[in-house]
């Protein structure tokens, strides 16, 4: 069981007037959060658990409320041959910004080779139903990832 709580930073860019003209700023608003995220390990490989946030926004213009509930798991070394294996975290998350809220899916995938420093990473997400302004139905992030300093993914 972890739990904490922390003051947030979210950066936002802003138009101000100077001197009759306008400039671009960047404006640093604060939240107050806490978070409580108890796991379960159902096995050596496979865990459960549930993560919640809670914030408040200090600063006029911020997001007041904030909620942020998943049901998340974890499924590592999965064996793809006797080099290569993957691991896989799906989780469904509910989000509720003051008034508007939605449910999504997302999943975090792992490709990597036994003691070898380069891995292949992606991260999905899709949207169940929502009604969050600038929301978008599908997004998904490959990347590329190299292991410093010998610390390679084990098995």
């Amino acid at each position: 069981m972890n739990t904490g709580a922390h003051l947030g930073l979210n950066f936002k860019t802003s138009v101000l007037p100077l001197n009759g003209d306008s400039t671009e700023i960047t404006v640093a608003r604060r939240y107050l959060a806490g978070e409580l995220f108890p796991r379960f390990l159902l096995s050596k490989n496979i865990s459960v658990g549930i993560y919640y946030l809670v914030s408040h926004g200090l600063d006029p213009g911020t997001i007041r409320n904030t909620n942020f509930l998943t049901l998340n798991f974890g499924f590592s070394n999965i064996k793809l041959s006797d080099q290569f294996f993957m691991r896989i975290y799906p989780q469904f998350y509910y989000l509720k910004l003051d008034a508007q809220d939605g449910f999504y899916f997302t999943s975090a995938f792992t490709i990597a080779k036994k003691n070898f420093p380069l891995f292949i990473s992606a991260i999905i997400n899709k949207t169940i139903t929502s009604n969050i302004t600038g929301n978008k139905n599908f997004v998904w992030n490959p990347s590329l990832n190299y292991s410093f300093f010998k610390k390679y993914l084990k098995m």
